[in-house]
């Protein structure tokens, strides 16, 4: 069960923010799993989460427990947002998730990461699944509960981090603040 403590901040402040540094991936291969596959072209080099870098390839379970990688989404404008359960903000844009999904259909693949669960332990499978089954979610949601693959896309220790990575996988926005209406305004700019 997902319990939500109400917040109005525009973000939340973790306690705990792990910086890992990105390090450098032989050649790609596939992960099996259910969601759209494009390869990325062979020699891509992650370089970090800040705008203009290359995003590393990040490999986390999803909500049915296969790992997804990042770079499957290659050729797809991909939103990546890094959010915990227990953070309002976080909530109030997943509320509107699926309809920016169906808004912009194949264009656009929206990709969650959760860090946090609503205590602030790892998050678990089954609240993965909480998440995308109360927001109705058809997109991926990952579990990042290391930070190892995201703890650097947080910005100032605030969250969500929200960040519009383009068709080549280099990270061209971050979102701020992390409304739907500067996301929308960032997806038709990029488009």
């Amino acid at each position: 069960m997902i319990r939500f403590t109400p917040l109005a901040m525009i973000a939340c402040v973790p306690h705990l923010n792990t910086e890992h540094p990105v390090e450098p991936v032989g050649e790609w291969s596939a992960p099996e799993n259910s969601w759209a596959i494009s390869p990325p072209p062979s020699g891509l080099v992650g370089e970090g989460f800040d705008v203009g870098d290359i995003v590393p390839d990040v490999r986390l379970p999803d909500q049915f427990d296969d790992e997804v990688s990042v770079w499957q989404f290659f050729g797809h404008l991909v939103v990546l947002d890094v959010s915990t359960m227990w953070c309002a903000p976080c909530r109030e844009l997943a509320e509107t998730t699926q309809h920016t999904v169906d808004t912009y259909g194949e264009e656009l693949q929206y990709v969650t990461v959760l860090q946090e669960d609503p205590d602030g332990e790892p998050p678990t499978m089954e609240d993965l699944g909480a998440w995308a089954n109360v927001y109705g979610l058809s997109t991926p949601v990952l579990g990042d509960g290391t930070y190892e693959g995201t703890g650097a896309a947080i910005d100032n220790g605030q969250y969500p981090a929200l960040l519009l990575i383009d068709t080549e996988l280099q990270v061209v926005e971050r979102i701020n603040p992390p409304t739907d209406a500067e996301l929308i305004a960032a997806i038709e700019e990029h488009l």
